[in-house]
């Protein structure tokens, strides 16, 4: 991790993942509105720390979620322009989640 945190990169890279989750959900043809998308839920924002946790949720069922836990270093290179990789590693996460709400019968 770096010597000096700065909070304004880790809030603007925040903001761009969770902006391309909510993306590669809808790009599934999935309700965004039925999905919760948590970074580090429950951990204060200015934090440091050398990993982040991301959990995509359907509706506030516990057993409809997908977690990951993120390096903060490769969430901080992979979010804003040039960042396929991640959205590689979402869409998985994504199509995951959509297998385990189809097997449930919950309605996309």
């Amino acid at each position: 991790m770096a010597a000096v945190y700065d909070s304004v990169g880790y809030q603007t890279a925040l903001s761009l993942a969770l902006a391309s989750i909510k993306a590669v959900i809808q790009r599934q043809q999935l309700d965004p509105l039925r999905y919760i998308v948590e970074i580090d839920a429950g951990l204060p924002i200015f934090a440091m720390r050398d990993t982040h946790q991301l959990r995509i949720a359907y509706n506030r069922f516990q057993a409809l979620a997908m977690e990951a836990t993120i390096p903060h270093e490769w969430m901080l290179e992979q979010t804003g322009k040039g960042h396929e990789d991640f959205l590689i590693a979402v869409d998985d996460m994504v199509m995951a989640l959509k297998g385990k709400i189809q097997a449930a019968g919950r309605p996309m």
